[in-house]
């Protein structure tokens, strides 16, 4: 019988077509019913029939014991080899179940080599020397994987299967080194023979055929699993040889990610929002003022309504509920007070009127002839009223306090230098011993500070103004030596010093009406009419004041103040001279009241004294002298001038009082002591220069309270004009 060998190959061929296409309908069937089939279906119901890629490093390990027949070379065999490539893999996956599932992959991975072997040779004379074999190959694995994996437990799962492919694109780089000695050649006359480069590879198996095995995990990069990336670690072991006839394998550790594409995915199941709406009744319940503000949650009824539209589903929680609601009542807050008059036997007296007694002043104010500095500062302090122009300053807008000439001291001595071209005086800088070290550097800097304050501003010549020559220690010649700030900062000091004692002289100011008395000396204010009163009250109450508040004004002007916790009691407030001095004849003293209760209330009430003043038969001189340093009693020949010029001006018959006064810093008893040393020294210059019959009083001592125009010792010229001497003179007007 003949056979048509031509006609048997075609219909073989179509037989392969016939089975080909079946396979793919099998495998494509999924896809082809997923519009019908898998509708409405979750991931975890559907075989997932998924194509995809992989990425990999692959690290390729050579095993063996051999030498290619066909490459000149007499070297021992090579053995061992690592390299470190990529392969990439094309891959269909069908999940028969969720627990078991077939992966075809088609895998392109290098598996390039490089062989070196060493072996000792004897070169000339029977010298030692070391031949290296080297054999370099490039190829690479074209080939198909079955893997079937089982998931372990989710979401890991194990692989195993195998690989069958062919070695493409094979090519080997041959060659052999002398390494020792390192001089000499081989026979060819250089140190490299059989040398062979890039020649193909012969003999290579025609199918190469590794066992797969491995571990990956899936996560899901959709909700719907339509893509899945999977980390994955695979190993395949080469069960032939790469060349035939020659003892030569190779397995490939391979560590990458692959990515798939599920071709019958469900539908994404549709975004869910969900939302809570709450309707809230409120009962109110009324509680007293003192009471707390309060809600109790009431029993909630749920209503749920679900919408389902094209692209979403809407869940709505609908929560009805009723609260009860404890409020606080707002009390209401009555005030009331009445005002009564104290006198000095403690007898209460009602009163209308305010009667001041006022007297005229004549005051002249003492010129403190020192600027200080703050701490290692060489700039003139704040504390002091500078200018920029002599037209900027008004001596007659001083106030007449002690302190408040002490700010101007600079600009005062400026315009009396302008007047008196004739007059010029001495800058000594000083600096503290133990914050400063005495340095002379600094203490320069500050007089010459002072020095063209005076020159720039107030247009006097530098030559009118010396700076006192000092060197070693810079010190203030008479050091405070109080161990404190309050000691350390008096010694940061300029002094002025002058032969011409007017520029020193006192600043005069008059005053007209000064308050030297009032009736009453306090007022007493009875807000026991004040209360507070509320729907859970019986009887008025003051429980809810939380705080209050008094204050007495004369126009625009605030004469007291004083506030409190709780509910007001008797208030007692002194009118004093100060005080009365802010007052005018022609407006009434307004007194009012004012109380804090809970929930924001509040009330007030108010009352009105009328201001009387009369002025006194006498009249008032006043000289208020910075004589002493600390601890001195001695008197300056400055002070001796200035009190020999208040005493003429005396009328015979006039009263002068000496009072003395020192800081309230250190021991009371010796500053009272002090104090009286004071006093007695300026009564004795008194009377070394009166020559009319006047009354002295030299026995006031003033150590509990500040002198005149002194609020506190904060500040070191605060301390220093403490450290005084006031002289009064009554006389008839």
């Amino acid at each position: 019988m003949s056979v048509n060998m031509s006609h048997t190959k075609t219909w073989t061929l179509r037989l392969h077509i016939q089975s080909v296409s079946c396979c793919l309908l099998l495998l494509l069937a999924p896809v082809v019913c997923h519009a019908q089939w898998w509708k409405g279906k979750s991931p975890e119901q559907i075989n997932l029939f998924s194509v995809g890629f992989a990425a990999d490093a692959a690290v390729t390990m050579h095993t063996g014991d051999f030498t290619l027949p066909y490459a000149p070379t007499c070297c021992p065999a090579y053995t061992t080899s690592t390299t470190i490539g990529a392969s990439l893999s094309g891959f269909i996956r069908n999940e028969f179940s969720k627990v078991l599932r077939a992966t075809l992959r088609l895998t392109y991975a290098p598996y390039n080599a490089n062989f070196s072997t060493d072996q000792g040779i004897l070169v000339t004379n029977s010298t030692p020397g070391t031949v290296r074999y080297s054999l370099g190959v490039k190829m690479v694995f074209i080939g198909a994987e079955v893997l079937a994996d089982i998931r372990i437990a989710n979401p890991i799962r194990l692989m195993l299967g195998g690989s069958a492919g062919a070695m493409t694109q094979a090519s080997y780089s041959q060659k052999e080194n002398l390494i020792v000695p390192g001089v000499g050649t081989f026979e060819n006359g250089l140190r490299v023979r059989n040398q062979t480069t890039n020649a193909e590879m012969q003999q290579l198996s025609s199918t190469v055929v590794g066992v797969v095995g491995g571990v990956g995990f899936d996560i899901p990069m959709t909700v719907n699993h339509s893509v899945m990336l999977t980390p994955e670690v695979l190993y395949t072991i080469g069960l032939t040889d790469i060349v035939e006839g020659v003892a030569w394998k190779a397995d490939q550790l391979r560590v990458g990610v692959g990515i798939g594409f599920a071709l019958n995915a469900p539908d994404p199941p549709l975004p869910i929002f969900q939302r809570k709406v709450e309707y809230v009744d409120s009962v109110f319940a009324d509680v007293p003022p003192d009471g707390a503000y309060k809600r109790s949650l009431g029993i909630e009824r749920v209503e749920l309504d679900t919408v389902v539209a094209n692209d979403t589903v809407m869940i709505t929680e609908r929560v009805y509920r009723t609260d009860t609601v404890s409020r606080p009542l707002r009390p209401t807050v009555v005030a009331k007070f009445s005002a009564r008059a104290l006198h000095p036997d403690g007898v209460l007296a009602d009163v209308y009127t305010v009667n001041i007694s006022t007297q005229f002043i004549t005051e002249a104010l003492p010129l403190l002839p020192v600027v200080f500095f703050e701490s290692q500062s060489i700039s003139i302090s704040f504390r002091y009223h500078q200018v920029k122009s002599a037209k900027e300053f008004d001596i007659q807008a001083i106030e007449p306090r002690t302190t408040s000439v002490h700010r101007d001291v600079l600009n005062i001595i400026g315009q009396r230098m302008l007047e008196r071209p004739a007059s010029s005086i001495s800058l000594i800088g000083n600096s503290d011993p133990t914050t400063e070290g005495a340095d002379c550097s600094l203490a320069e800097k500050r007089a010459n500070e002072v020095k063209n304050y005076l020159v720039n501003v107030w247009g006097i010549e530098s030559s009118r103004i010396q700076l006192a020559e000092r060197s070693g220690s810079c010190a203030p010649s008479k050091v405070t030596r109080e161990p404190s700030e309050d000691g350390f900062s008096e010694n940061r000091r300029v002094e002025i010093e002058t032969a011409d004692l007017e520029l020193l002289a006192p600043v005069a100011q008059r005053r007209f009406n000064e308050a030297r008395s009032v009736t009453p000396p306090s007022i007493v204010l009875d807000p026991s009419g004040t209360h507070a009163v509320s729907g859970h009250d019986a009887e008025p109450t003051q429980k809810y004041f939380t705080s209050w508040k008094v204050e007495g004004s004369s126009g625009a002007k605030i004469l007291f103040s004083q506030t409190g916790q709780g509910a007001p009691q008797s208030i007692t407030q002194q009118l004093t001279p100060a005080t009365a001095d802010l007052m005018r004849e022609d407006v009434p003293m307004k007194i009012r009241l004012t109380v804090e209760a809970l929930q924001g209330t509040h009330g007030s009430a108010e009352a009105e004294l009328s201001v009387r003043k009369d002025t006194l038969k006498t009249e008032i001189e006043r000289l208020t002298l910075t004589l002493f340093d600390v601890s001195s009693d001695e008197v300056t020949p400055v002070s001796e001038n200035q009190i020999k010029d208040f005493i003429d001006h005396v009328p015979v018959g006039a009263t002068v009082i000496v009072r003395g006064f020192a800081d309230m810093l250190g021991n009371a008893e010796f500053n009272r002591k002090l104090s009286a040393r004071r006093a007695q020294s300026v009564c004795s210059t008194i009377q070394k220069y009166l020559r009319k019959k006047v009354n002295i009083d030299c026995s006031e001592v003033a150590t509990d309270k500040f002198p005149p125009g002194i609020d506190s010792y904060k500040t070191p010229e605060e301390r220093f004009l403490s450290r005084t001497v006031q002289i009064e003179v009554i006389r008839s007007r």
